[in-house]
Order: structure tokens, then sequence, then C-alpha cells
């Protein structure tokens, strides 16, 4: 589908329902998977699948409309409705699209090559099954390979050229008798033999033995923990980013304020949609305003929030290229509004090796991932969750996995940030970002 061709009949059906401005977001995606179910293989392919994302002003006021299928006339009648409804708009235009002249790397013409071809698909999800079966002890085994190629297009009425690119994404996951998982993802063909051993490296990992906290004597102690990159992403997307969100400052909720020790010196984060193959690299975000690397937090200390349009204009500022259609609970992306959004997230890397992190810890635990995150309380960065992945550390090794259902730990995200004990040297792609290992101390209750 050309998604320019479709923008520019939009663009001119907002002229004749003499609408002031037009905003567009828009994407037509292909997608083939492969599901492993222990040496079962299905494959399934989704072509054509079209989103957007619309909104409009007139008369100063803002209505937004969410179409699945590319009909002029769906989109007529969802304009008026919304028009019907809307709700004062934040600013009197839309952005206009500035001159993007860096050329962003998020496409990989390998991808495309092995999404047309289903054997090789097929044939790399059966030697992840292979291998992993030669370990024994694999009770079940789960994963997924995934490979997306999309169309994506910005743009507003007063533009000559949309910001448009084609994206490509690769995926790839596997879970060993749900007690852990391993995976890769990016915009970029990864190391395919590295894919292949994904499940017989997990299984060889896992420790032969499970534990509970009373045999630990860990129940009700606050204790050090070494929490894995995945893990402190969702910690600091989901809790930490909704403090340094221009929006939740505004209305009082934020516990931060710019040029506040946040963090430990240790510590320097910055948000980023222009890095390579990142997953959200595009040349603007999705109000068409022109991404960029933004540093929030500097040696510990926080430089400055992260805006939107609507938030800017309040604060007579620019945005920093974060507005984004970021869903909540059960919206899809094109079905959300404009949000203040963290795009792809960077930690710097510490010094210290992960393993002498680990040597130094003579009770705890290595958190890799949480049930139910969720829930966490986003106001306050409370949480108290069930430990679903993780390794249980005594006198400085891996001895155990955490009993399933006996283990959990609470805290709180602002005061995990600002308590870090150490940052590892290593660091690990989670597709949204790229992070190291922390340590900080937690309560296991």
């Amino acid at each position: 589908m050309q998604l320019e061709k479709f923008a520019k009949q939009t663009i001119n059906l907002a002229a004749k329902l003499k609408l002031d401005d037009i905003e567009l977001f828009l994407t037509y995606s292909r997608t083939l998977s492969a599901k492993i179910e222990n040496r079962d293989i299905n494959l399934e392919l989704k072509e054509g699948i079209f989103n957007a994302g619309i909104r409009v002003i007139k008369k100063g006021k803002l209505g937004y409309v969410p179409i699945t299928e590319p009909d002029l006339n769906v989109l007529r009648t969802g304009i008026k409705a919304a028009l019907a409804k809307a709700g004062p708009a934040p600013f009197v235009n839309f952005a206009v699209l500035s001159d993007r002249k860096k050329r962003l790397e998020l496409y990989d013409d390998r991808i495309t090559r092995m999404l047309g071809s289903p054997s090789k698909i097929k044939n790399l999800a059966r030697n992840i099954i292979e291998r992993a079966f030669t370990v024994k002890g694999i009770e079940n085994f789960e994963g997924g390979i995934g490979l997306n190629i999309e169309d994506r297009l910005v743009t507003t009425m007063h533009n000559r050229t949309p910001a448009f690119a084609t994206r490509t994404a690769f995926s790839a996951f596997v879970d060993v008798n749900s007690r852990d998982f391993d995976f890769v993802a990016g915009r970029r063909m990864p190391d395919l033999e590295k894919v292949a051993k994904l499940g017989e490296n997990l299984a060889r990992s896992l420790p032969k033995r499970s534990t509970t906290p009373e045999s630990e004597g860990m129940k009700g102690k606050k204790l050090p923990v070494i929490i894995h990159p995945l893990m402190l992403e969702t910690i600091l997307r989901n809790l930490v980013a909704e403090h340094i969100y221009a929006s939740t400052v505004q209305e009082g909720m934020s516990r931060y304020r710019v040029g506040q020790q946040v963090a430990p010196i240790t510590v320097t984060l910055w948000d980023d949609a222009t890095a390579p193959y990142a997953e959200s690299t595009f040349p603007t975000d999705d109000e068409g305003t022109n991404t960029r690397r933004t540093t929030v937090i500097e040696n510990g200390m926080l430089k400055t929030l992260l805006y939107d349009r609507a938030s800017a204009a309040k604060d007579g500022v620019e945005s920093t290229g974060n507005g984004r259609h970021r869903p909540v609970l059960i919206e899809d992306e094109h079905e959300a509004p404009v949000r203040c959004t963290a795009n792809d997230l960077f930690l710097a890397p510490g010094k210290t090796p992960l393993n002498r992190m680990i040597k130094g810890i003579k009770r705890g635990i290595l958190l890799k991932y949480l049930l139910g995150f969720h829930t966490a309380n986003r106001t306050t960065g409370d949480f108290t969750n069930t430990l679903y992945v993780g390794r249980i550390i005594r006198d400085g090794r891996l001895v155990a996995l955490p009993e399933p259902g006996r283990w959990a730990v609470k805290g709180n995200a602002l005061d995990c940030l600002k308590n870090i004990t150490a940052v590892s040297r290593e660091t690990i792609n989670v597709a949204s970002g790229v992070l190291p290992w922390v340590q900080v101390d937690l309560t296991v209750t």
C-alpha cells in the first residue's frame, strides 16, 4: 500500500471539511512468526496490516480518529464524530515538519529477504528446538521467532514532504520449564548461530535445585539485589519515566524537579529515537517533531524533562520529540492518544564486571523479571511483586532458582534509582534500550 497516496487523499479531505489542521500517523506492516511449543512449530503470516491515528483541529477544538482501514468514507464519518465530542486544543496547529538531514539506520534487507522465505524461519525454529533438547531435564519448551517490515508515515496539513521510513524488526525468545527465558530483539538481523543456541545455552545455565526464602533465611529481610537490564528498563519506563514527563510535573504529580540529584553520580540516562536499529528510531515522533538524543539524568542529576507538544506549549519551550501514541491497558498503538512517552532508554555502563558484583554478595538475588508489574503504583513508584525469573545468590555464587510462587520483593522505583550501589560494565540490548545490570537493596516479602 502507498501510505503517501492515502496521506494526500486525507489532507484533501481535510480541506473539503474545512479543518484548520490534520495530523496523520500511519503504519502498514507485514509479519511472519513461528511459534514453538516443545517440538511443534506453527507459522503465521499477517499481511496488509493498516493502522492510523489521526488528530484534527477545527475552531480551537481537537478530535481524535483511530481507523484500521484506508477508507476515506470511514475517515469522514470518524472525523465528524470526533469533532462532535472534541475538547479544547492545547495549540493552534500541529507541527510543521522541519528538514531531516540525518539518515537513520532502521532497515535491514536481510530481514526482508528472510520474511519472504518461511522455510528458512521454520528451519531456524527447528534448529533451536533440536539444540535445546540435547540438554537433559527439559519438561516444557516454548519460544518463537518474529520478523516484521513496516512502513511508517507522519505528516500534517501544511507539509510538502512527510516523515516516512521502512523499518524492519527481528525477535526470538525461548522459555525453559517456565523457569527462565532468553531473547534477542532489534531492527537488524542478529547472528543466527547465537539465535539457534538460545534454548540450549539457557537450559545448560539453569541450576538443578530451587529454594524458598525461608530456607535461605531471607524472608522479611532487606537484601542486595542485582537487577537484570530487562527488568531495569521496565522499572525505568513504567515507573521512573512517569516522574520525568513534563505533563506529570505540570499536574503536580512528580517527585522530581530539574536540577535535583535523583541518582548516584555513576548514573547517566538518556532518551534516544535516533540510535541505529533501535525500536523507537524514526525521523520524527508521532507529532512530527524531529527526534533527538536527550540526556535526562547526567551524573545523577536530573537535567531536563521530556516534552510532547502540549506540555511544551504550557512551559513555553520546544518539544523534546517525546509525543507518542502510548497505549495504556488494552489500547493498541493507533487507538492511544498522544502522550509524553520515553523513546529508547540508554543507561551508561559502569566499571564493575557482573561476576564481581555477584561475588561481592553473601546473600541476595539476581532479579530478571517480576510478575504482574503493571500493578505497580505509577504515582508513588511503589511495587510489591512475585519474583518470576531470577537466581538466588549465596556466598558469591548463583546457587538456585526461586521456588515458584514463594518469593516476592517490594521496593520503590525512585528510591532504587537514588540508591544504586553498583553498575555493571556489561550491557544488554533489550530492544527498547541498552542497559547494564544495577545493584540495589530490596525487601523479600
